[in-house]
């Protein structure tokens, strides 16, 4: 007997524990949604947020060298989806103008709206795959229902917060230890 078909997910384990709590009835949207939180920021944060934050709060007055430099940083940056990602949506940001802590924030909300997408996707995919149309319906509105709650520019602003964003390793899945912290009734 299978523990489920988010075991066999190909995916990172964060992503791995969203599409479990998607699956498990037992867990609310907000746990859904907490999940997610907790997978994106483990994805956007192995991007080069000080650098872009550093672009953007440049006292280049031309778009154009602004846009040269986070060229550049995508050229020295390590390949990666999120590096990626990040970078294309500061380019848009630097683009239409937006600059500064504004503009960091921006394009790090739009960022996470962009990884969100394709990691759902990929968990209904599988789903369909292993679990089948019903099982892959139940856990794609789950998915919908989470990602409605999810506040992107909320966790931009709280990843920019501090002077420094935090490291990968320091941002933990929240966990129900406490004998009255089980499934609401």
């Amino acid at each position: 007997m299978s523990d489920g078909p988010h075991r066999s997910l190909n995916m990172r384990p964060h992503w791995k524990l969203s599409a479990q709590r998607a699956a498990n009835l037992a867990h609310t949207a907000e746990e859904v949604c907490e999940a997610m939180t907790f997978a994106l920021k483990k994805d956007i944060l192995e991007a080069p947020i000080a650098a872009v934050r550093e672009i953007m709060n440049s006292d280049t007055l031309f778009t154009d060298m602004r846009l040269d430099q986070l060229e550049a940083l995508r050229a020295r940056s390590p390949r990666s989806a999120a590096t990626n990602t990040l970078i294309d949506c500061a380019v848009e940001a630097a683009a239409t103008g937006i600059k500064g802590e504004a503009g960091t924030a921006a394009a790090v909300a739009a960022a996470l709206e962009e990884i969100a997408r394709p990691a759902m996707r990929g968990i209904d995919e599988h789903y369909q795959r292993e679990a089948g149309a019903r099982a892959s319906r139940s856990v794609r509105a789950r998915l919908d229902e989470a990602h409605n709650k999810l506040d992107c520019a909320g966790i931009a602003r709280e990843l920019l917060s501090p002077a420094r964003p935090p490291s990968r390793r320091s941002i933990r899945t929240p966990r129900r230890t406490g004998l009255g912290e089980g499934p609401r009734l």
